[in-house]
């Protein structure tokens, strides 16, 4: 009763006679009605499952040659296809002389219990498993986002999923033109690797094979198969591939980044022989997900990288070819200007008028020179300021000077109103001059000679006020909101006597914002004339520097003077003007020719042309400087090559000086006359 109430089951076998008795608990225990044929030994054995059969067979081995007791757990298999986990444990009797007699034992249904420990394995397992998803996840995202390198995504993709869930990876990603393109075969060896790939880039399936790259891009939905089913065999080529490396179970998804299929992505199994469970296919969707978004932000990034390439290269272009623009417009304005000067001073009163025209249109084309120039650097944020104190008066009286030729048609001067105490700001003199000039030589284009022009500079509590106002043809409504931006004009009669290239407004607007301040147009419409006003901070308490005196006149034009340009006419006309005021000067076409001359003539200065044939004049400049034949010349750079950093490299090269063509000849005398009389470098 008490074995009954404990739900153990007794069985006796006759080991000498083969006989197996049973409980009713035992028969119960393997789904038999009490009394029936147990079958002895084999019936026994015959219903132990197969997969513990040899286990209990070698415990039983065990114990009848002596050793442990028969101590087993195992699996038997029911009447009705059922599972029963029995627990058993026995004694065994011997003879006198040690032979085994009869084994007696009792088991247990310990069902219930090995399911609820399977079941909290599983748990567990399932557990263990969703972390490690979770971590290989992270990892993921985390390999994902490190790069925005297409080739290295690809690879964090690949080493994510190979070897720890797929013996290979494959991916194909569609090109721009909507073509399949083989982009990665990976495998834990690198030569097994590099083989398929060359394979997959010479073999490729037909679209519509089942489970092929193309077929599930086609599809736009995921396949799980294996390699050996009929589908896949049908095709040769994908038969070919898949048995060359022996490749079996694969999962294959498409890529999908911003709602549109980017490529595919494959999984496969080979020599592990593994199958790929619902967990693991899960788990490749999502990394598919995420590798997709990071394939796609990849190529965002290669395709924004390859636009800032073009534009910076662009831009490269349009530096170059404006600063090529310039030389190449400033070296035949040169001459031009030298020889006006020549005239002027071998006979002031011949062809003064024809002087006069040419002159002026020189300095038009030299100022949309400067404007092309400007602009570029403004845009590219190039433009240094030279920021010190400044009496904006003396800006207003600078500006007036420089434009006065352009109002050389009107019939009335600029009008000036000013206050009588200075007014002053803190900026850069010579940029603030360019605003002013800019908005005089526009009043001036679109004004009658009969109008008028009135420049006015006024105090507005902590701003200065500096307005250009005209009678002339006034501004359209519509285009009054643009007249700042580059390259706007407003229209012209086919002869565009106003002229411009619609970039001097653009210029004061940037020259004025980066001083801090503002400006502004106003108009009441067509032929009603118009206003530009300038507003700049003041600066209180500040010293404005004293004015400059004039340079002595009559400063000793005496020394010996070398000039090198490869324009004959540029040369020879500035090298004629030299020797009228009194130098003794020399010209050469170029470097080596300055270079022998150094024997028989050393000159004190030499005005030297950068773009010269062969060595060009910032080596000619380094050579000079290294010869001791040429000891305290003095070097001045007179070149077309005008921007900012032609005058920093010019300085870097050992000039003392770099002048722009066509040069002012005054200011040219007065940087000469000024270098021959300081003293000399030791």
């Amino acid at each position: 009763m008490a074995v009954e109430a404990g739900g153990v089951g007794i069985w006796d076998w006759d080991i000498a006679n083969n006989q197996v008795t049973w409980s009713d608990r035992v028969y119960a225990m393997h789904g038999m009605a009490p009394g029936s044929d147990t079958g002895g030994l084999q019936g026994f054995r015959d219903r132990v499952h197969p997969d513990d059969l040899a286990r209990v067979e070698a415990a039983m081995a065990a114990a009848l040659a002596g050793g442990a007791p028969y101590e087993v757990e195992f699996r038997a298999r029911l009447p009705g296809g059922g599972i029963r986990w029995i627990a058993t444990q026995s004694r065994l009797l011997f003879d006198a002389q040690g032979r085994p007699l009869r084994m007696v034992g009792a088991s247990t249904d310990v069902t219930e219990r090995v399911e609820l420990l399977s079941a909290e394995r599983q748990a567990r397992g399932d557990a263990e498993a969703a972390r490690r998803r979770l971590e290989l996840l992270a990892s993921a995202g985390a390999e994902l986002a490190r790069s925005l390198d297409p080739q290295d995504t690809l690879k964090a993709i690949a080493t994510t999923l190979v070897p720890g869930i797929a013996d290979w990876c494959r991916i194909d990603l569609l090109d721009d033109a909507g073509v399949l393109q083989r982009r990665l075969a990976w495998h834990s060896d690198p030569a097994v690797a590099q083989k398929a790939l060359e394979m997959a880039l010479q073999l490729r399936a037909a679209p519509s094979t089942t489970g092929s790259m193309a077929w599930v891009i086609e599809n736009g939905r995921p396949h799980y198969g294996h390699f050996s089913a009929p589908e896949a065999l049908a095709d040769p080529a994908l038969r070919l591939y898949t048995q060359t490396f022996g490749m079996s179970a694969h999962f294959i998804i498409p890529l999908l980044a911003r709602g549109r299929i980017i490529g595919a992505l494959a999984v496969i199994q080979a020599e592990s022989k593994r199958e790929l469970s619902e967990d693991d296919r899960a788990l490749i969707q999502e990394l598919g997900q995420r590798a997709a978004l990071a394939l796609d932000n990849a190529r965002l990034y290669a395709e924004a990288e390859a636009t800032r390439r073009q534009a910076e290269s662009a831009n490269r272009a349009k530096d170059e070819f404006l600063a090529m623009l310039g030389h190449e417009l400033r070296n035949p304005l040169a001459p031009i200007a030298t020889a006006l000067e020549l005239m002027a001073r071998r006979d002031p009163a011949a062809s003064e008028n024809e002087r006069r025209v040419i002159g002026r249109q020189v300095a038009h084309l030299s100022r949309l020179i400067d404007d092309l120039l400007d602009i570029s650097r403004i845009t590219q944020g190039k433009i240094q300021l030279q920021r010190e104190p400044v009496d904006l008066k003396a800006v207003l009286a600078n500006a007036l000077e420089l434009t006065q030729p352009v109002f050389e048609k009107h019939s009335r001067p600029v009008k000036l109103l000013q206050p009588p105490e200075p007014v002053a700001t803190v900026g850069d003199a010579v940029r603030l001059t360019q605003v002013l000039c800019n908005l005089l030589v526009n009043a001036s284009k679109f004004t009658p000679p009969d109008g008028h022009v009135t420049l006015q500079l006024r105090v507005q509590g902590a701003v200065a006020e500096i307005s250009v106002e005209d009678s002339g043809s006034g501004i359209a409504p519509e285009l009054l909101p643009r007249v700042f931006d580059l390259f706007v004009q407003g229209g012209q009669a086919i002869d565009r006597q106003a002229g411009g290239l619609g970039l001097g407004l653009a210029i004061v607007r940037s020259l004025t914002e980066m001083h801090g301040g503002s400006v502004n147009a106003e108009s009441e419409g067509l032929g009603r004339g118009s206003r530009f006003t300038v507003r700049l901070p003041l600066a209180q308490g500040v010293a404005l520097p004293e004015p400059v005196a004039a340079p002595p006149a009559g400063l000793a034009a005496t020394g010996r003077v070398l000039v090198v340009d490869d324009n004959t006419d540029a040369g020879e006309s500035l090298a004629e003007l030299l020797r009228m005021v009194g130098y003794q000067t020399i010209t050469v076409p170029h470097a080596q020719a300055a270079l022998d001359l150094l024997g028989s003539f050393v000159p004190q200065l030499a005005l030297l042309d950068i773009g010269l044939p062969g060595i060009d004049g910032y080596q000619l400049a380094r050579l000079l400087r290294a010869d001791p034949r040429a000891a305290g010349m003095r070097l001045v750079a007179l070149t077309g090559y005008g921007r900012e950093n032609d005058r920093a490299r010019a300085l870097a090269a050992g000039f003392d000086e770099h002048l722009v063509k066509p040069v002012n000849i005054d200011r040219l005398l007065q940087v000469m006359a000024g270098l021959m009389q300081a003293p000399q470098a030791a």
